[in-house]
């Protein structure tokens, strides 16, 4: 794969430059590869200076195939191109596989993608709690990922859940820091840790519970469970953050739109919740 770059900045690093680029995930991939790296068509040692208008080359070497099993499903697939997927994931399974629970959404894509004898490099731009449902979009390709990196700024989402009890103001945004547990997978509202920005609206409030709209400015681990729970509100059904009680996660990623480099076009999704 060749990625092309013109230097934005006078007398920096060549290394520091491509981080300007790149996500960190791709530029450890890059370096890790011992990829081809030329500045004005001659190789470079990233540690050289380059300046602005410098154009920066990358011969990228393909990765390594995924050693996670694959596994056969019927993708509810919403839209598709040469680069990107977007894929209705069910409640009740993960976004990527861990050593503990290795089936996910990621090897269901890839058995797809492998019997139409595609490449299995893939990426899920966001990921979606087990217990959450809703849309995922994907990038076939290294390169269709950078361009909706960071995906936060460069995709919107929509989510729509159902909260306990009647919100007294019925819009509002949520700017606080999200911390992790030392010793658990479980987040809270800190003064430090990473930024977190929820905007939220109330859609409809009846019978001690509320249908919520969030759209995201971050993408946090638990945002939204977290955010909900903060204001007084949990989600229905989350045992985490939330009231124990006999109701599945009513969170759902209902919509997302994102700006296709590739076909100069807009892709806009949306699903019914199951709460309207």
């Amino acid at each position: 794969m060749k990625l092309e770059f013109i230097c934005q900045n006078d007398n920096i690093r060549l290394s520091e430059e491509l981080k300007n680029h790149v996500s960190k995930k791709l530029y450890k991939n890059i370096k890790s590869s011992n990829s081809k790296i030329m500045v004005n068509n001659l190789p470079l040692e990233t540690y050289k200076i380059i300046n602005k208008g410098d154009i920066i080359t990358v011969l990228y070497h393909k990765e390594k195939e995924i050693e996670w099993p694959l596994y056969e499903s019927k993708l509810d697939i919403l839209y598709e191109d040469d680069n990107y997927l977007v894929v209705n994931k069910p409640q009740g399974l993960l976004s990527i596989p861990t050593k503990s629970e290795p089936k996910s959404l990621y090897q269901e894509i890839l058995y797809y993608l492998s019997i139409k004898n595609l490449e299995l490099t893939v990426s899920i731009l966001n990921r979606l709690d087990k217990e959450t449902k809703g849309l995922v979009v994907v990038a076939k390709n290294r390169m269709a990922a950078y361009y909706l990196q960071p995906t936060h700024e460069k995709m919107e989402r929509r989510y729509k859940c159902l909260c306990h009890g009647i919100f007294n103001n019925v819009n509002g945004v949520i700017d606080n820091y999200i911390e992790k547990s030392i010793d658990s997978n479980k987040r809270f509202v800190s003064d430090k840790g990473k930024r977190a920005i929820s905007h939220y609206k109330v859609l409809r409030q009846d019978n001690d519970k509320a249908l919520v709209q969030f759209i995201l400015d971050t993408g946090r681990t638990h945002q939204i469970r977290i955010h909900s729970s903060y204001i007084g509100h949990p989600i229905l059904g989350d045992n985490m953050y939330g009231i124990p009680d006999e109701h599945n996660l009513c969170l759902c990623s209902y919509y997302v739109k994102f700006y296709n480099r590739y076909i100069d076009k807009y892709i806009e999704i949306s699903i019914k919740s199951g709460w309207e």
